[in-house]
């Protein structure tokens, strides 16, 4: 089944990154073969999928708790897989409850390949114990500089070339008059604003009724039109349902693959659930407000596991750059009518606009060279070659 390399992606966001490492390996060593946990960008890209993770996503200990069986049992499979055909490398990408435990099952199986682990878990907690696991049975390789800088201060190797969707993802050009045509149903008078709801079902139940109160509201009064970008099928089927219900009957026009990309070329604003979609669309420079909340009971767990994370932005632009450039609205900050005056102030003031696209540029400059993506692949095919010899 597989020779050169098996990749493993338990979210959206792994799958993306997989899918565009994968990418950037072929050009180097285009027969190279590769299988994956993963879902349908990776499986784009040319990998064989061993298993679909595209609804293992959750959201805290309590949702993830209903899917522990099936993931165990995901896990032992891929274990007797792998021991009986071994990869030359393998890339766990984030997603740490299954992937950190998979490269444990793996080295205590005996596998005695390189595992690369992309992107590890915690890059934002400074969990020493965490760190100190991930490198017991791999090399990590993280694409933010303070996780590397983290890793040095406890001894540990943590590879580093920069943030991968610096290479992936290109300033928009100019922006589009008029939404495509393929997206029509969404014409109308107002701002054009792109909704990213999330890629995790829990996301679309948790978040997707404040959006679409604030979308109706601002629809009546002819101020804004929108586009609700689907990160997955499901997801599209999720959002379909549940929109209407929740916003008095207005029917969401969705965009999926690369209906997503034109309907970004055309947006003056997105509305952008916290997370690595943040990141797309600082690096395409279009002005967007952020959001997110999660359950009451999950936030109180929160509270109490890790009170230091809540009390910091948890945007990833303005993480990493250390001061607010997408303005955030967080748990009880985040309402239809907090959304609505952001919303309103944005469209209003187009020195907002060109501050935060000045922010975006700055992040774009600090996240890496323009061959980052190159370089991690190069690092990865040379494993794969020391592991052929």
């Amino acid at each position: 089944m597989i020779s050169d390399l098996f990749m493993s992606a338990g979210e959206a966001s792994g799958d993306l990154e997989a899918a565009l490492l994968l990418d950037a390996i072929r050009a180097i060593r285009p027969a190279v073969t590769c299988a994956a946990i993963g879902s349908e960008r990776v499986r784009a890209a040319g990998a064989t999928i061993t298993a679909d993770s595209s609804d293992w996503a959750s959201i805290g200990p309590i949702s993830a708790f209903a899917k522990i069986p099936r993931l165990y049992l995901v896990m032992r499979r891929h274990d007797a897989m792998l021991r009986k055909d071994p990869p030359r490398v393998i890339v766990p990408i984030d997603f740490g409850a299954f992937n950190l435990r998979l490269a444990q099952q793996m080295r205590r199986s005996g596998y005695r390949g390189t595992i690369i682990y992309y992107f590890p878990p915690g890059a934002w907690l400074d969990d020493e114990r965490q760190a100190r696991a991930v490198s017991e049975v791999a090399i990590p390789l993280t694409g933010f500089a303070r996780q590397r800088d983290f890793y040095a201060r406890l001894g540990l190797r943590c590879e580093y070339f920069g943030h991968p969707l610096v290479s992936a993802i290109a300033p928009r050009a100019q922006q589009d008059p008029q939404w495509p045509d393929a997206l029509s149903g969404a014409a109308g008078p107002g701002a054009r604003i792109v909704v990213f709801p999330g890629s995790r079902a829990e996301e679309i139940d948790i978040l997707g009724p404040r959006l679409a109160s604030a979308a109706a509201t601002l629809s009546a009064r002819r101020l804004a039109t929108f586009v609700v970008a689907a990160a997955s099928a499901r997801r599209a089927r999720q959002i379909e349902t549940l929109w209407p219900r929740v916003s008095g009957g207005m029917r969401p026009i969705l965009a999926h693959g690369a209906q997503i990309q034109a309907a970004v070329r055309a947006a003056d604003l997105a509305w952008t659930a916290s997370g690595t979609a943040v990141l797309e669309n600082s690096l395409r420079e279009i002005p967007q407000i952020a959001f997110y909340a999660i359950t009451p009971a999950q936030y109180r767990i929160a509270q109490k596991r890790i009170p230091q994370v809540l009390a910091r932005p948890l945007t990833l632009p303005n993480l990493l750059l250390g001061r607010t450039i997408v303005p955030e609205l967080l748990q009880d900050k985040f309402t239809p009518d907090a959304l609505i005056e952001q919303t309103l102030a944005y469209v209003a003031d187009d020195t907002k606009r060109r501050a935060q696209i000045d922010g975006d540029r700055e992040l774009r400059a600090a996240l890496g060279p323009p061959d980052t993506l190159q370089r991690i692949a190069r690092f990865v095919v040379e494993a794969m070659d020391a592991a052929a010899r």
